[in-house]
């Protein structure tokens, strides 16, 4: 997959969950994170480990502890694992 894509897919939803309840409604928050998961339901398995390992490269290259809290959960955040 595309990297630029990833990683502004991945920017977008680490900046939606970053952003405060005064910003943005924490249900258009949920909103669009939910929409984004359903979206990266139709990914082949390949695609999502290719995501997953994206994510996990970001976070363990992120200096920000609420950056890299958010990209570790992500996964779960984008219904991508199966826990």
């Amino acid at each position: 997959m595309n990297r630029i894509l990833l990683r502004a897919l991945i920017d977008l939803a680490v900046s939606i969950d970053l952003t405060s309840d005064d910003e943005i409604d924490p249900e258009t928050a949920t909103t669009l994170l939910d929409d984004l998961a359903a979206a990266l339901e139709d990914l082949s398995d390949a695609d999502r480990d290719e995501l997953l390992d994206y994510i996990e490269e970001l976070a363990d290259a992120t200096k920000d502890p609420d950056r890299k809290d958010v990209l570790l959960d992500l996964p779960d955040t984008l219904a991508l694992t199966d826990d």
